[in-house]
C-alpha cells in the first residue's frame, strides 16, 4: 500500500495505491489518523489505483471520515475501480460515505 497526498485549492486529496487489507490497515490507519487530525478539514480520497479493500480497509475509511465529521471536516471518496466500487455497495458504505465517479466532482462538492 502506497499513500501519497496533494493539494487541490483547499482540498487534501490522499492518493491509495495497492491493497487494503488487513496487512496495510494498520500503516494506512496511522496515516489516514494523522491526516484526520491535521489542519486539513477537506479531503478526498483517490481509490483509482487501489485494486483491492476488505472490510479492515472499510472499517479505516469509517473511522477517517468519523474524525473528521468530529472536527468539523468532512472525507469523500472518488474513482474507485469496479471491484472497490462492488465492495462500497456490498456494506452498504456507499450510503455512509459520500462517493464520486471523478476527483474533479469530489473536490467541487465542497
Amino acid at each position: 500500500m502506497q499513500i501519497s497526498t496533494r493539494q487541490s485549492y483547499d482540498v487534501l486529496i490522499v492518493d491509495m495505491e495497492g491493497r487494503l487489507d488487513s496487512k496495510s490497515s494498520g500503516y494506512t490507519y496511522d496515516e489516514m489518523v494523522a491526516i484526520a487530525r491535521g489542519d486539513t478539514k477537506r479531503v478526498v480520497v483517490n481509490l483509482e489505483k487501489l485494486d483491492f479493500i476488505t472490510s479492515a480497509g472499510l472499517r479505516v475509511l469509517l473511522m477517517a471520515s468519523k474524525l473528521l465529521k468530529s472536527g468539523g471536516g468532512d472525507l469523500k471518496l472518488c474513482q474507485p475501480n469496479d471491484l472497490v466500487k462492488d465492495v462500497l455497495a456490498t456494506a452498504g458504505f456507499d450510503s455512509l460515505l459520500h462517493v464520486y465517479a471523478s476527483e474533479n466532482e469530489a473536490v467541487k462538492s465542497f
